[in-house]
């Protein structure tokens, strides 16, 4: 009787040990907000926006000044977070496997994508779920070629056991339920059809988040949380419309955009105004709050890793109702490679990990993540798979910079809202040169004092352009970048930048 007891509390020990090891490997929620622009935050400098929630997380965390997407459009920037690789090698780098707009009014015909991440890539949930993590996805994939209506590349094919709300289009129908457009029955959000009339999306996923946190509490897990908001449509809470009207009109800011009043440029909205867009900006912030104040609730927050990110830049470029917001002081927006395009919010927040308050002003990009999550979890590391990333996690302790010479981007599309065309461009310590693949012409700009890309420096230092072009080149030959070629059949009577005018 005595060595049964003995016997059975070893064992109970052992099953407690377990347990208590299962236990303490730390959650992630990483939260991925599409189309927010880096200047869409209060912390950022936002005074139209309200985003309390968003601020304290930057207080409580780590904030990093000069981040990055690793492309200024949305598919290609999530497979590069997903696999720790630039879009170019992985070749997603553009929306959906389309190669954007085409035709003899081009000069130049982009290459042809793939719309997916390949199989033979281990993605970042994938690695998690080796490690006994529970892995759900949230929200929008857009992962899935357009033309392939099948589910051969849907998150749980690429290491998501659960897979909510997301599929092969990159825009909900609807932001109210059922989610659902009779316009475009294309963009119809499956799998919510339990929620009732008046139900708001944004709303609808974090409920679906926070069941999963109650639901999963006493083991790992990983929450991979792209919301669609801010995108387009621009369907605001309503609840929330007339606060922000009045808001615009105390700023006397009219309804309509009158003669007169500076409101656009070419490229760059002047400023924040939209009474529709700051409900869903503030709709956005109140949900991340929920999810958080459920961390809270359950004991879970400090041993949480949660990172905030945006895919691109914000909707800033036209006079369009649907380019609702400005990037001011960056140039541009998305779909560019001034720095409204890529350069994007990141906040960190890792209790007793990363001291509250943080600031880094260090460069980073979107391929970081998938190491530094990793890595901030006290899991091995998989340079082989995640190679175009650093580890963020001597950053975030202060114990050293990181080791790459520069960053790079590579977009060889057009896209109906930016009118530079194909290009790329480096960012190189302070220094960021820009590629036009139509002319060949290079701009080159200092982005730590000249954030809004005024200033062209590439006459005043030839040597440089020359040195940072070489970079750039030799780059493309070792990600494998596919470059636009000539387009024999151009017209150009019928250049697409003449509609435009």
């Amino acid at each position: 009787m005595l060595i049964k007891c003995i016997f059975l509390f070893s064992f109970s020990l052992t099953v407690l040990s377990f347990a208590k090891n299962e236990k303490s490997k730390p959650n992630v929620i990483l939260f991925l907000i599409d189309d927010l622009g880096w200047s869409d935050i209060g912390v950022n400098g936002s005074t139209f926006y309200e985003t309390p929630v968003i601020d304290q997380l930057a207080k409580d965390g780590a904030l990093f000044s000069d981040a990055y997407a690793a492309s200024p459009v949305c598919s290609p920037s999530r497979a590069s977070i997903l696999t720790g690789k630039y879009p170019s090698r992985i070749n997603v780098s553009y929306i959906s496997g389309t190669t954007g707009p085409k035709g003899k009014g081009y000069k130049l015909n982009a290459p042809q994508p793939d719309g997916f991440i390949a199989f033979d890539e281990t993605s970042m949930a994938e690695a998690l779920r080796h490690h006994d993590y529970k892995t759900v996805h949230i929200g929008k994939w857009h992962l899935q070629n357009h033309t392939d209506r099948g589910t051969t590349h849907f998150p749980e094919h690429h290491g998501f056991d659960l897979n909510i709300a997301g599929f092969r289009m990159g825009q909900p129908g609807s932001y109210y339920f059922p989610f659902k457009s009779e316009r475009h029955p294309g963009t119809n959000v499956p799998g919510l059809e339990d929620g009732k009339n008046g139900d708001y999306l944004t709303d609808t996923l974090t409920d679906k988040a926070i069941s999963f946190i109650k639901q999963n509490k006493d083991r790992p897990f990983f929450i991979n949380f792209w919301y669609y908001t801010v995108h387009t449509p621009i369907q605001p809470k309503k609840s929330k419309l007339a606060k922000y009207q009045k808001k615009a009109k105390n700023l006397g800011y009219p309804e309509k955009h009158k003669n007169g009043i500076p409101v656009w440029d070419s490229i760059t909205r002047k400023r924040q105004d939209s009474p529709a867009y700051a409900c869903m900006v503030e709709s956005m912030d109140e949900n991340i709050g929920r999810v958080l104040q459920t961390l809270q609730a359950q004991n879970l927050e400090k041993d949480t890793l949660v990172i905030f990110f945006s895919d691109n830049g914000g909707l800033c470029t036209g006079s369009s109702p649907n380019m609702p917001t400005s990037g001011l002081p960056l140039r541009a927006g998305k779909a560019w490679l001034y720095e409204g395009g890529i350069r994007v919010p990141l906040i960190i927040k890792f209790p007793g990990q990363i001291k509250a308050g943080t600031q880094i002003s260090e460069p980073v990009v979107g391929t970081d993540l998938y190491p530094t999550i990793l890595d901030l979890l006290g899991l091995p590391l998989t340079p082989g798979q995640h190679l175009d990333g650093e580890s963020l996690k001597p950053l975030l302790k202060g114990e050293q910079l990181l080791k790459r010479e520069a960053i790079y981007f590579h977009f060889p599309h057009y896209h109906h809202i930016n009118t530079m065309g194909p290009s790329g461009a480096i960012r190189k310590g302070d220094f960021k040169l820009i590629e036009v693949f139509e002319t060949g012409k290079y701009e080159l700009y200092n982005v730590r004092k000249d954030i809004g890309e005024h200033h062209d420096l590439a006459s005043e230092k030839p040597q440089l352009v020359g040195e940072l072009a070489n970079n750039l080149k030799q780059w493309r030959k070792r990600s494998n970048a596919r470059m636009a070629v000539l387009n024999q059949a151009y017209d150009p009577a019928s250049d697409h930048k003449k509609k435009k005018n």
